[in-house]
């Protein structure tokens, strides 16, 4: 939630709707696909259930299986030199630098 306020926050005002909605889209999109290659790796490695496999319980990869879930979730932290560093100030700092930029001179001390 916090990240849709983020978000809310940093867009042009009026598409705020269209990107909350984009952005729910690329999560939810985010979940099934997790779900699916999890599943799909589950399957790679062998790891059953007696109910899945027809009465054979195989646990034996099961620690590689977690330990692959568990570090893939670290992935998204190798993104984080994309991100742009946020401005400071909160809402009223955009509109004082377009106010500043208005004055004479371009708002620049000098």
């Amino acid at each position: 939630m916090p990240l849709l306020v983020l978000a809310a926050s940093l867009c042009p005002p009026g598409v705020e709707g269209t990107l909350f909605a984009l952005l729910m889209s690329t999560f939810n999109a985010g979940g099934i696909v997790g779900r699916e290659l999890g599943a799909g790796l589950t399957a790679l490695l062998g790891v059953s259930s007696s109910a899945a496999a027809g009465g054979a319980t195989d646990f034996s990869n099961l620690f590689t299986l977690v330990l692959l879930c568990n570090l893939a979730s670290l992935l998204p932290l190798l993104a984080l030199g994309f991100l742009d560093e946020a401005p400071t100030g909160g809402a009223g700092g955009a509109a004082a630098a377009a106010a500043a930029s208005d004055e004479p001179g371009g708002g620049a001390a000098g």
